[in-house]
């Protein structure tokens, strides 16, 4: 059965768009949008509504009517579910990886979201310029290559879009709403769950979501940032799980 087109939505550092994942999914089409405040969209300001209506306007300009599978990233789920709650029939599948379930899954973000905006530019933008603790931080050894991955990612959002983004996905994700919205994206739409193995631990799945997931699978030697960490095996794992869902 071929693959739906695949739209990756990126987390809180994108751009989540890798030619050797892409290579691991193909005849199927690929693409990653920058959502607002990242890569050519920087500057942009960041609303969970702001980012739905980006990903809405990729989807429209890329496929039309066709629905596509989206895959997305950490926060980016937020913004994946929104999108598949409010227009279903866009929507053939979602794959959440490693996405916020709840504010459980957003320790950094909610961190971020407390800090005055002189303390978060501090505290976000020493991250932005340490590629090695930002790989060491998810247990990564930090190469050569993936220290240049880890500096590209950094670099792709400004710290402010950083700081905007944190703060919007602890309000919707704290919402009493967010759990009913995903309940209902779960009851119409086939969710798959892909985790690192180092990180699968740590991932607050609720049992309802593991029962009614229509995939559930591992990246094997990975953490949170198995994307960029293993491109081709996540590729694999990705293609696997959604030609058996």
């Amino acid at each position: 059965m071929p693959l739906s087109p695949l739209v990756f939505v990126h987390g809180l550092f994108g751009p989540f768009a890798d030619a050797r994942t892409f290579a691991e999914l193909a005849p199927a089409h690929c693409s990653a949008p920058d959502l607002r405040g990242y890569g050519a969209a920087a500057g942009e300001a960041v609303t969970v509504d702001g980012q739905v209506e980006a990903l809405r306007d990729h989807v429209d300009r890329l496929h039309g009517e066709t629905p596509v599978v989206l895959v997305a990233h950490s926060i980016g789920a937020v913004y994946a579910f929104r999108f598949a709650d409010e227009s279903p029939e866009r929507v053939a599948g979602l794959v959440t990886v490693e996405g916020n379930f709840s504010l459980a899954d957003a320790f950094w973000s909610r961190s971020l979201a407390a800090m005055a905006e002189a303390e978060a530019r501090a505290e976000i933008e020493t991250h932005l310029a340490d590629p090695a603790a930002f790989l060491a931080s998810d247990g990564i050894e930090p190469s050569e290559r993936l220290q240049e991955a880890a500096a590209s990612a950094l670099a792709f959002q400004p710290w402010r879009t950083v700081w905007e983004s944190a703060r919007a996905v602890v309000e919707e994700t704290a919402s009493p709403q967010y759990e009913a919205r995903l309940r209902r994206v779960f009851g119409r739409t086939a969710v798959s769950l892909v985790a690192g193995s180092r990180s699968a631990a740590g991932w607050d799945v609720p049992g309802w979501a593991r029962r009614e997931a229509r995939g559930d699978a591992i990246v094997p030697e990975a953490g949170h940032l198995m994307m960029l960490e293993r491109p081709e095996r996540f590729g694999r794992v990705l293609r696997e799980i959604l030609l058996t869902v």
